[in-house]
């Protein structure tokens, strides 16, 4: 019956709608064949993941073996079954719906998931069916969930690289001769204030704390500073706006002769844009 055989540990999950005299006579059989030295445990399926059954202690689980034999596979649900499976142990399933159903498992941490197949039903278990009922097994692979095996051909474990000997006459450095004056001086508060949303000191597109708007003044600042020291790089800027690149200060300036000395009137510095 379902591969159990005597003195198994076999759990059954059971899910609404279940008859209960379905489910108490699949229990009599199942005690029956695992005999006084088994044991068979009963657990609701929502029921299953706050069990408190102990890890790697049942042969085999049944689930949803029952009509109306809808098979639910909630990822909490699995991960209990494959928490109390010893390693090695099978999971049988029945279902009316196989689609995704041996990927699921697959996910699930189960391997040998086998080919959906016709279930074995009782002719009581048949009537009123409409739809054939497939039946699943997986396993627990055979070593425990979080295990290690080193590889064949990797020999020992590497000996420990470093092993620092800190005796009472070990001079160690003062971390405050570490620091330079740079890392002593205060910052700027200007230099401190960044955007809530990016983290940085850089604005958001949607900013309202102003941050913007400080950022834009110092880069008008910059920009202006530039200008007064500006030195031209062509030689052509006296020859006019013909000549002219479109970074030049002098734009929209009349020509002037070479070596004259051109004031820039205070609203020429300002971006009008």
């Amino acid at each position: 019956m379902f591969g159990i055989s005597g003195g198994q540990q076999v759990m059954v999950v059971w899910s609404q709608p279940v008859n209960q005299d379905d489910l108490k006579s699949l229990v009599e059989q199942l005690k029956c064949t695992v005999g006084g030295e088994g044991k068979v445990a009963v657990e609701n399926a929502e029921m299953l993941p706050s069990s408190a059954h102990p890890a790697s202690s049942h042969h085999h689980v049944l689930a949803c073996v029952l009509p109306p034999f809808v098979a639910e596979c909630p990822a909490a649900v699995l991960g209990e079954v494959l928490r109390v499976l010893r390693p090695g142990g099978s999971l049988t399933l029945r279902t009316t719906h196989p689609a995704d159903l041996r990927s699921t498992l697959t996910l699930g941490g189960f391997t040998n998931v086998s080919p959906a197949g016709n279930a074995n039903l009782t002719d009581e278990q048949k009537r009123g069916l409409v739809t054939p009922v497939l039946e699943v097994t997986c396993k627990k692979p055979d070593f425990e969930v979080g295990s290690s095996l080193r590889l064949p051909g990797a020999g020992p474990p590497p000996a420990a690289t470093w092993n620092i000997d800190l005796g009472d006459d070990l001079d160690l450095a003062s971390p405050d001769d570490l620091l330079t004056e740079e890392d002593l001086a205060v910052p700027e508060p200007s230099s401190l204030k960044v955007c809530g949303t990016t983290g940085q000191r850089k604005a958001c597109r949607s900013c309202v704390c102003g941050l913007k708007e400080e950022l834009e003044g110092e880069e008008q600042e910059q920009k202006e500073e530039e200008r007064k020291t500006f030195k031209s790089s062509c030689g052509s800027c006296y020859l006019g706006d013909a000549f002219r690149c479109a970074s030049c200060p002098y734009l929209g300036m009349p020509a002037f002769k070479p070596g004259d000395k051109v004031k820039l009137a205070d609203d020429t510095l300002k971006d009008t844009t």
